[in-house]
């Protein structure tokens, strides 16, 4: 991202629009409608509502702990300051479509949010403070689990009438995932060994594919096929009735993938690489190639943020973080400003 000046003149006009913008809009400024801070320790908001605006969604930090708002639109954004006191939170995630977060506190509270609200309420207790949170692609659904654990909570009915329902593991959950209409995909075993199943949301399992290595699966929007890669062997497999397709290989450039993530139109499939770093977007109609993407990165995940195919690959914190931009002519690796001093 770079700015650009054009000389005082040029910045009294930016000046003047800037002011007149943030009367009406903002100016791509976070704010809370209310200026009190909570008190340190508590999970009490500094307001009551998030502002509107041009919004990419909200981040989790895991670096400090924090939920915000990013501001703007791809390649012009700006974090804004934490939601929450820092460490009122252990684990976050936010859905875009529904505009719907989940919170774990330390204690083990899981609380839902949705936007604009500043206000989570508790959906259930006694969950891992360190438990990964995976929603279904529009957010309807969610699947809670702590990996290495023997079975996950199953979320419905998000965000207006939250349900939950456990369902057990053959063994240790290594990932999960789940559908639009509630299809739960489970990957279970060892690290060399993983077994994956899906459960239909009558409860009927059928076993669907044995990995090398878990390289991350996601479900396509709106659709139960599903997208799962193999750490090991390196490849992206579509399922659609149980039956696999080889979407992408070695040769294509994955590398160790460990994430894997779908675009709302279902055009696009996106995988990141533990090996090298790379991104892989892979044209899910067949048109074009595979083409891989750098970063002056090394990934952590495959968040979705506001937009058909935009997603977080790094965190901000004292350094920028990164995003990437998957559905245009070519794909677009973004950083997003870093944490600013107080906030």
């Amino acid at each position: 991202m770079t700015l650009r000046s054009h000389g005082p003149r040029g910045a009294h006009i930016s000046g003047v629009m800037c002011a007149l913008m943030l009367l009406f809009s903002g100016c791509g400024t976070f704010t809370s409608n209310s200026a009190g801070k909570a008190p340190s320790g508590s999970n009490t908001p500094a307001g009551t509502n998030i502002s509107t605006g041009a919004r990419m969604g909200l981040i989790w930090n895991p670096g400090d702990s924090t939920l915000r708002a990013l501001v703007g639109v791809p390649g012009s954004a700006q974090l804004g300051p934490a939601l929450f006191p820092v460490g009122a939170y252990a684990a976050g995630a936010f859905a875009p479509v529904n505009q719907t977060a989940l919170l774990i506190d330390p204690k083990g509270n899981l609380q839902i949010m949705t936007e604009p609200s500043l206000l989570p309420s508790t959906v259930a207790q006694n969950i891992s403070p360190t438990s990964v949170i995976a929603f279904a692609p529009r957010g309807g659904y969610a699947v809670v689990f702590a990996p290495g654990a023997n079975s996950v909570l199953v979320m419905s009915g998000l965000p207006q009438a939250p349900a939950l329902s456990t369902v057990s593991a053959a063994a240790a959950v290594q990932g999960a995932a789940v559908s639009d209409a509630g299809t739960l995909l489970l990957a279970s075993g060892g690290k060399s060994a993983v077994a994956v199943t899906s459960i239909n949301a009558s409860g009927n399992r059928s076993s669907l594919v044995s990995l090398g290595g878990y390289g991350g699966m996601t479900f396509i929007a709106g659709s139960e096929d599903s997208l799962i890669a193999d750490s090991a062997a390196n490849t992206l497999a579509r399922y659609h009735g149980g039956v696999a397709s080889i979407l992408a290989t070695h040769t294509n450039g994955l590398n160790q993938p460990f994430a894997v993530a779908s675009s709302q139109d279902g055009h696009w499939a996106v995988t990141a690489d533990q090996a090298d770093g790379s991104i892989l977007r892979i044209d899910l109609s067949g048109v074009t190639a595979p083409a891989q993407s750098t970063c002056a990165c090394s990934p952590t995940q495959l968040s979705e943020l506001n937009g058909n195919a935009v997603f977080e690959l790094t965190a901000p914190a004292a350094s920028p973080g990164w995003m990437i931009e998957a559905d245009g002519a070519t794909s677009r690796v973004l950083f997003i400003p870093p944490v600013r001093g107080g906030q």
